[in-house]
């Protein structure tokens, strides 16, 4: 006489099935979002520096792109966007340009925040003093820059966000860094290159 399967197992095995399906179709929204989402931010960016006007990436957006920042030894290129009011509008796929400094490529201190560094932004925790970073910039050319700091500071530190009078980019993380407590932001200084294009 064959052995009947009890409910109960078969209830637990569906139920097992089922969470795997949502989870991974949730998982693979998020990633379908993310390449989305970034091949318009590039697609708004081509479009941007071909007409010189700033072309929003999809009906609704309040940013647009600025400049377009690469790093080669990561094999990594993302969009600038401009800052909005409202933080929520950003894309957590870019980076948005802070309005209290100068644009990306002008002579000074260009503050870029970096959104949601432990998802799709996480290139920050791999980037090494010494790292090449190149900068198309609508208006003011391209640009490399050379990571010559990364610093681990509090949301409170200031100091990285001063006027200087050189070229010079910063990225902040919005997010705090994980081994380290949840007031401590990551800091990358990267100061204009000698050679340049």
């Amino acid at each position: 006489m064959p052995k009947k399967r009890k409910p109960k197992k078969t209830i637990l095995f569906i139920l097992f099935i089922f969470i795997i399906v949502i989870w991974q179709y949730t998982q693979s929204e998020v990633y379908f979002r993310y390449w989305l989402t970034n091949n318009l931010l590039y697609t708004a960016w081509l479009r941007t520096r071909a007409s010189g006007n700033q072309v929003k990436p999809w009906f609704g957006a309040e940013s647009r792109p600025l400049a377009r920042l690469s790093i080669p030894r990561l094999d990594i290129s993302k969009v600038i966007l401009t800052q909005v009011s409202n933080r929520k509008n950003l894309s957590i796929f870019a980076i948005s340009h802070s309005n209290n400094s100068v644009l990306p490529g002008e002579f000074g201190n260009s503050i870029l925040n970096i959104f949601h560094q432990y998802t799709f932004n996480n290139f920050l925790k791999n980037l090494k003093k010494g790292d090449i970073l190149t900068l198309e910039s609508l208006h003011n050319g391209n640009w490399n820059y050379q990571v010559s700091a990364i610093i681990i500071t509090t949301q409170e530190d200031l100091y990285w966000l001063k006027p200087i009078l050189k070229r010079r980019l910063t990225l902040i993380s919005c997010n705090p860094c994980l081994d380290v407590d949840n007031n401590s932001r990551y800091v990358v200084i990267a100061e204009e290159a000698d050679s340049n294009p």
